[in-house]
């Protein structure tokens, strides 16, 4: 969970923490969207809600710092936000596969890969 967090403080993104961490406020890894209405337009990562993901529990329920997170979910976010995010992520975690809502439409990210030549063939 930390490791996920301070990858998207890395990236500069912002979002909507869906998640609770016992002891911690997320919002302070991840604010919010100082702008909803320009942030897109003007460039800002957004990741919009977040959920980050932990075996075990339930998405309402509390989870701590130190436990491992399994797989995270944005709606409505920046395609850029989640490319910057996922490439902060994968230089943590090693490759990443990130697959769209339906399954339809999967993509790779590697550590090392650089983010200019991967938002040429981002399918987001």
């Amino acid at each position: 969970m930390e490791q996920v967090l301070s990858a998207f403080r890395e990236a500069g993104c912002h979002g909507t923490p869906w998640f609770q961490v016992t002891g911690h406020e997320p919002v302070v890894d991840l604010p919010g969207c100082p702008n909803p209405a320009t942030c897109e337009s003007m460039g800002g990562l957004d990741l919009g809600e977040v959920t980050l993901g932990v075996d075990g529990a339930t998405r309402d329920e509390p989870v701590v710092l130190n436990q491992a997170v399994t797989h995270i979910g944005f709606r409505k976010p920046s395609s850029l936000a989640v490319l910057a995010a996922s490439v902060a992520l994968a230089s943590q975690a090693g490759p990443l596969l990130l697959l769209d809502d339906s399954g339809t439409c999967a993509f790779v990210v590697s550590p090392g890969d650089d983010p200019t030549n991967l938002a040429k063939h981002w399918p987001w």
